[in-house]
């Protein structure tokens, strides 16, 4: 009896690390063509290994069904003058964690176009989206909160006065460089000291006492995690991604489960 029930806990140790080992991979992804013209699908992963990869695949179909939903509606409001755009990055590829990042540019009818951008992070054990109380203090999570997206997806935020400290600290320091040392998109594009100045104040004072409902994710390339909030259209060129790096993530009570994962994969990227 106790070699059939070895061999029984070493299938069942087996069946349990699976999903771990599947989860610890750099994921390759394909892009399938776009939903409607000028709107990219979002990146499915290719040959996935287990059920959490098919269930992110099938809800990753569910966000395309959407966008198209969407696009529809709002040329049948918008007429031949309405026009929709969507692009998406993935920043982080495993191990862990498939970041996906996703800019929307719709205009259906109206004063002028909307912009907003959408964070989705999905656990590469599980399938589902993540749970940032799991990874972040409550000092960083805040407030969580469901947004919508422009097609009426819902989208996890953080409003945290410590999150939101973060991001301004690193927002287009006025060295010229990023927080993490590298030239910032926003720095190479050339701006007025009023308009900088501008900026800052837009970012700085959004919601009076309030801090604003943030969006993150973990990017492979920067090392970090990503933070963003969405303006209003006036200042809508200032909402820009910052980058707050893994230490400090640890400093402030981060889960060694997301700074590790984050430094795993910076680590995979190529030399450039």
């Amino acid at each position: 009896m106790i070699l059939p029930l070895r061999a029984a806990l070493t299938a069942l140790l087996v069946t349990l690390a699976a999903p771990s080992d599947a989860a610890d991979r750099a994921l390759r992804l394909r892009v399938p063509p776009e939903v409607v013209r000028g709107v990219a699908a979002m990146p499915k992963i290719r040959d996935p290994a287990d059920d959490a990869e098919r269930r992110i695949n099938a809800a990753l179909g569910r966000l395309d069904a959407s966008v198209r939903k969407a696009a529809g509606a709002c040329r049948a409001e918008g007429g031949a003058h309405s026009s929709w755009e969507r692009s998406v990055v993935a920043p982080m590829r495993g191990p862990r964690f498939l970041a996906l990042a996703i800019t929307d540019s719709s205009f259906c009818g109206g004063a002028h176009p909307n912009v907003g951008t959408m964070a989705i992070v999905y656990d590469l054990t599980t399938g589902a989206p993540i749970d940032w109380t799991a990874l972040l203090p409550a000092s960083l999570t805040g407030t969580v909160a469901l947004d919508t997206g422009a097609d009426g997806t819902r989208m996890v935020t953080l409003a945290s006065r410590r999150l939101h400290a973060l991001y301004l600290a690193a927002y287009r320091p006025r060295a010229g460089t990023s927080g993490s040392g590298e030239k910032s998109e926003s720095d190479q594009r050339s701006r007025s000291d009023g308009d900088e100045e501008a900026c800052r104040e837009a970012v700085t004072n959004t919601s009076g006492e309030r801090p604003p409902a943030m969006m993150a994710w973990p990017d492979a390339k920067a090392g970090g995690l990503a933070v963003q909030f969405d303006l209003p259209h006036a200042v809508q060129a200032c909402a820009d991604i910052v980058m707050i790096p893994t230490a400090t993530l640890r400093q402030d009570g981060a889960s060694s489960v997301l700074t590790d994962a984050i430094d795993a994969a910076h680590a995979r990227r190529p030399a450039p």
